[in-house]
């Protein structure tokens, strides 16, 4: 996950401020416990601005569909009634911290979000700097203690050198090590993420006072060169890097826009905001619990393997009764089975008669073959209900607006996996009509329709499929339910039609970003869907396997093909 440190944010003030300063609230959502969308109108745009706290805390302009909460939570709701216009966006400090400044209804009033990894928070204070309230209830931290209705007591800065003033001593010019622990000991501003690329710049052979006078001549011009690169395997977003470390990428437009990109679900499912976070949460919490239950099942499956032998070991003794006797601990038989002929010793309950030694082997046998057919039982239902789930994340993945999202959560309430909102009104939770489809044209001009997701998978299989027409799924991992139509076609399907139709039940899987996918290929006649069965699990009776390449279409093609 991408940390935004001092630099990088400083910058990201910069850009904003010309695009914001001034603009009309129009409105101001939270979406997720630690997340805040305000809406504005600079008078030429609608645009939002997200603040995020706690993991991946950072602050920048986004164009993610966020969901938002039916009924506002308290803090957006206050913010909503005393907030009407941003009068201006600074960096106060040296720290990781924002001010928003607001004309308010009645008054001036300052948003504090201090973006400090766990210890992020907001808050909201009057224009005397009276704490009115916060995001998350003020946690004391050493000698601070933030009380609403007390003032506003800011982050205590530590006693360093100012970048802007400080000369370089011979206790930093020794190696690349001291360099950094002086920087990070010593320099303020300095980031952990700076300070190590400007390590790495002295590694590859730069001198450390032309590194550090370079770095802090940009500084001091604002000369940021915004940039991804790689420090210790993890990429890190770095404001400025030295001339002899290559980018991965070099940020060269908008800044925000390339950190909304970096933090997109698509990239980071880590950061994800709102309810699609929160059902991905739930959907890896329950896939978790089931693989240990797996585990377990399979544990007792090797106990109870060996039932049939008691079968065996009971027939081999009716067969030899007349050599039991009561009160006998074990007899020795011969097993005429077994090629050669083996001795086999059976134990006995020497209280029991040798017609009840016998029962007693039948009994068990009985026993554990009833919990060995309940064992297989439960791993096949474990494992469709696992199928399931992974289904569900990979429709989260593909989801692409608040209706695919809600009907993910739809399943998740129907499978009583999460509790629906007492707050909400039913209407909210109602999902459309009609499954939506996925819809083109084949090369030869057939009709292909695929599923968004498990409920629309459901419905192409169960409704929408006929007996000649052709359905294809990726093997063995999570994907949609695609179907070619025959359209009253005599001809056999085409081969071009069936690869093409194949490669997109591979594009639209978990196996999109493979170079080649196994897909199974089955006439309608051999889908069936089974009775109480989860959405989107079907029993396919015979197919066969193509290998293909993935490939995915735009809605542009959807549209003009379809």
């Amino acid at each position: 996950m991408l940390t935004i440190d001092f630099f990088i944010l400083e910058q990201l003030v910069a850009e904003l401020g010309p695009q914001i300063t001034g603009s009309s609230v129009a409105k101001i959502h939270q979406p997720g416990d630690d997340s805040l969308v305000i809406r504005l109108w600079n008078g030429r745009q609608n645009l939002k601005l997200l603040i995020q706290v706690g993991q991946g805390a950072r602050l920048h302009l986004t164009e993610q569909n966020i969901p938002n909460p039916f009924h506002p939570p308290r803090f957006s709701q206050l913010l909503r009634s005393r907030l009407k216009r941003l009068e201006s966006i600074s960096i106060p400090g040296y720290d990781r911290v924002v001010e928003l400044n607001f004309i308010g209804s009645d008054q001036r009033y300052r948003l504090v979000c201090e973006l400090i990894g766990i210890r992020s928070n907001l808050y909201l204070l009057d224009e005397s700097g009276i704490l009115l309230d916060a995001l998350h209830k003020p946690q004391p931290f050493g000698e601070r203690l933030l009380q609403r209705g007390k003032p506003y007591v800011p982050l205590s800065q530590p006693c360093r050198l100012s970048l802007a003033n400080i000369e370089l001593t011979s206790e930093c010019l020794t190696d690349a090590d001291l360099f950094e622990k002086w920087l990070l000991q010593k320099v303020s501003p300095m980031s952990k993420g700076q300070a190590s690329t400007l390590k790495k710049s002295v590694e590859l052979g730069q001198a450390i006072m032309p590194v550090f006078n370079n770095f802090k001549s940009c500084w001091l011009e604002h000369a940021a060169t915004p940039s991804l690169v790689t420090l210790a395997g993890k990429k890190q977003l770095i404001a400025y890097l030295p001339s002899n470390i290559e980018p991965l990428e070099l940020v060269t437009d908008s800044l925000s826009q390339f950190i909304d990109h970096c933090f997109s679900p698509e990239v980071e499912t880590a950061t994800e905001i709102g309810e699609r976070a929160v059902f991905r949460q739930v959907i890896k919490r329950q896939v978790v619990r089931l693989q240990k239950r797996q585990k377990n099942i399979s544990k007792q499956h090797e106990k109870t393997e060996s039932f049939a032998e008691r079968r065996h070991l009971g027939e081999l003794l009716l067969a030899n009764l007349h050599l039991v006797k009561k009160g006998m601990l074990q007899v020795e038989v011969n097993d005429w089975t077994t090629d050669p002929p083996t001795t086999v010793r059976i134990k006995l309950q020497q209280d029991l008669s040798p017609q009840e030694n016998a029962e007693r082997l039948f009994n068990r046998y009985k026993k554990e073959k009833r919990g060995v057919e309940h064992i297989d039982r439960r791993q096949h239902e474990t494992h469709e209900e696992i199928q399931w789930l992974e289904a569900l994340l990979l429709s989260l993945d593909e989801a692409t607006d608040l209706d695919e999202i809600n009907e993910v959560g739809q399943e998740l309430l129907t499978a009583g996996l999460i509790q629906a909102s007492k707050k909400e009104p039913a209407s909210r939770n109602k999902v459309s009509g009609a499954p939506r489809l996925n819809q083109t044209l084949s090369p030869g001009g057939l009709r292909i329709f695929w599923g968004r997701n498990n409920r629309s998978n459901d419905h192409l299989s169960a409704r929408m499929t006929d007996r000649d027409d052709l359905w294809f799924h990726a093997h063995n991992m999570p994907g949609c339910h695609l179907v070619l139509k025959r359209d009253g076609r005599t001809e056999n399907f085409a081969q071009q039609d069936i690869e093409y139709a194949a490669s997109l039940a591979a594009g639209y899987s978990r196996g999109k970003e493979d170079t080649r996918v196994e897909v199974i290929v089955a006439e309608g006649r051999h889908i069936s869907r089974p009775k109480g069965a989860r959405p989107g699990l079907v029993t396919v009776t015979e197919y066969r396997s193509i290998l293909v390449a993935p490939l995915r279409i735009s809605d542009t093609e959807k549209a003009a093909k379809s």
